[in-house]
């Protein structure tokens, strides 16, 4: 019997062979889902709603579009006499903090301590009025041309022992009406579109809260 020898060379197998190898088959769209891309698109699913159920839910619960006609929460109430407590460690003048009716109702209080420090707290007065309590150490021609432009004196007047002046001025058609009062570390400002009955309340309350 004939053996080959040892070096002689190996019959070449198909893999190692010049022959070309078959294309893999591509995957046809009908293919029937596998368990696996079931779970996976039940997931995204999953995923997908979720998502959608928070948004819902945080839109029923905050609401949408502005924030100005919204009710605040209570733990996000305004604390005007806190505020003012804080200012009043600065300001130079007795800060104004007056403890208004159930009908009035506090929007914003800031104080601003730049070259003239100032104190500001704004209102919805029983009339659904915008007030505006402004303070600074004195009455100043800045402060009456910012809030009643060509301001017009129409009238002095006493509050609870202070010198006031009631006033008129705006602009674009629109009449301001105001309570400047002074005392001797403090001038004080309330104006507002609204009747001056409610302009002489809040500034009496001021007055008291100021001189004690």
């Amino acid at each position: 019997m004939h053996v080959p020898p040892d070096d002689a060379p190996e019959t070449p197998d198909e893999s190692s062979s010049g022959l070309p190898q078959p294309l893999p088959q591509p995957k046809s769209a009908y293919e029937l889902p596998s368990r696996k891309n079931t779970v996976l698109r039940n997931m995204v699913w999953a995923i997908a709603l979720t998502m959608a159920l928070v948004v819902v839910i945080a839109i029923a619960f905050f609401g949408v579009g502005s924030t100005s006609d919204r009710t605040p929460l209570e733990n996000s109430e305004l604390d005007v006499a806190a505020s003012a407590e804080r200012a009043q460690d600065v300001a130079g003048f007795p800060v104004a903090a007056p403890a208004m009716g159930e009908e009035w109702s506090e929007r914003s209080a800031r104080f601003a301590d730049g070259d003239t420090p100032r104190w500001q707290v704004d209102y919805t007065s029983p009339s659904d009025s915008l007030v505006t309590l402004t303070e600074e150490s004195e009455v100043s021609a800045t402060m009456l041309s910012a809030a009643l432009p060509g301001t017009v004196v129409e009238e002095e007047l006493t509050i609870g022992g202070t010198d006031c002046k009631a006033l008129s001025g705006g602009e674009d058609g629109a009449e301001t009406v105001g309570i400047s009062c002074e005392g001797e570390d403090f001038g004080l400002l309330v104006h507002g579109e609204t009747d001056r009955e409610e302009l002489a309340v809040l500034a009496e309350a001021a007055l008291a809260d100021i001189t004690g």
